[in-house]
This record gives C-alpha cells, sequence and structure tokens, in this order.
C-alpha cells in the first residue's frame, strides 16, 4: 500500500504525556470511573506487584461480560502486559507496531521510565491517513458489538452507573446515566 507517508513523522506531538496510573490492588469500578472522569480508555498499572495496563476492552471481555461486579475485581486480575516503543520511534512504525501486536495503546518508554502514552486515536488526529493502515490491519473490535441490536436514536456510552457503579453500558434516564439493570429496578417500582 503506497500512502506516501514521510518515514521519519514522530510520535511526540500525539503523545498522551499525563499518563494515568493506579496500583495493582485497586478495583475495577475505580479504575473504570478513573477512565470515565478523564476520558479515557486505558489506565497504566504500576507498583511492586507488576506492571501492565488496563482497557475497556480487558473490563468488558473479563468483567462485564461475565456479569462480574466491578467492586469484586482488582487491576491485576484483569491487566494485560503492555507493547511499549522508545520516543524516537515514528507514527509509521509506531501503527506498525500496534497491528502485530492487535493493540490499540502503546506504552513509551526511555530508559526503563514510563514517558507517555501513544493510543490508536492519537496517531489519527495527528497523522490521518496511517487509519488506512489499521482499516486493512487490524479487526477494530466489531466482534462485541455485532451480536447488539440498537436503535439509531439510543445513545450508547459505556462508563461507571451513576445509580450503583458498575461499569456497563450506560442511557440517560431520568437526568442520570445508568445502567439498564438500575432502569428496570426503577422501572419495576
Amino acid at each position: 500500500m503506497d500512502l506516501n507517508l514521510r518515514e521519519n513523522i514522530g510520535i511526540k506531538d500525539a503523545i498522551t504525556y499525563n499518563v494515568i496510573k493506579a496500583t495493582s490492588d485497586v478495583a475495577i469500578s475505580e479504575i473504570a470511573e478513573m477512565m470515565t472522569q478523564n476520558n479515557i480508555s486505558s489506565v497504566v498499572i504500576e507498583d511492586e506487584k507488576g506492571k501492565g495496563i488496563v482497557t475497556t476492552n480487558n473490563i468488558i471481555s473479563k468483567v462485564v461480560s461475565k456479569n462480574i461486579s466491578p467492586k469484586d475485581i482488582t487491576a491485576d486480575m484483569v491487566m494485560e502486559d503492555y507493547v511499549s516503543i522508545s520516543p524516537n520511534t515514528s507514527l509509521a512504525e509506531a501503527s506498525t507496531t500496534m497491528i502485530k501486536n492487535k493493540c490499540k495503546v502503546v506504552l513509551v518508554i526511555e530508559d526503563e521510565q514510563l514517558k507517555g502514552l501513544l493510543t490508536l486515536t492519537d496517531i489519527v488526529r495527528v497523522s490521518p491517513e496511517l487509519i488506512e493502515l489499521f482499516m486493512e490491519g487490524q479487526d477494530i473490535d466489531d466482534k462485541y458489538y455485532e451480536h447488539r441490536n440498537y436503535d439509531d436514536d439510543e445513545a450508547i456510552d459505556e462508563g461507571v452507573c451513576e445509580n450503583c457503579g458498575a461499569y456497563d453500558t450506560l442511557r440517560k434516564y431520568d437526568g442520570q446515566y445508568v445502567c439498564s439493570e438500575c432502569i428496570d429496578e426503577e422501572l419495576d417500582e
């Protein structure tokens, strides 16, 4: 594929430097709340027990889809090893690394220190032509949504339910973003 890319476009303008971190003993409900408050899709886990990353996909596939309460699961139970790149990596190389590792976020590490993180969204924001690489080389999580039916006008937001604190798909109901269980309970009363 010929995208007419300059191979030397670096990642420094695309990196998120203010990385949100937590320790491995933090409950997934708290991780989900951090994600919602900061409008992010991943939290880096770092402590003496280990290092990793928790993403919204981890939470959906390992907690929500199994109907496990996010209050009962800690970050170390769902975190995955992270993929890393150096700050001198080009955008094209970072994109290729994401595709090869089937991930949407990589950590930027230099001298064993976390310098920031880079997401698919960051790359496309800085260099939109790279989206073609991802469209050809990566399955973009259609598996989760393909079996679900939603009305066109129905707002679908993932986050922490304002009523019960569960991480789930949310709907606006009576001025709050709540999960379907809380809506059902409210309608039953």
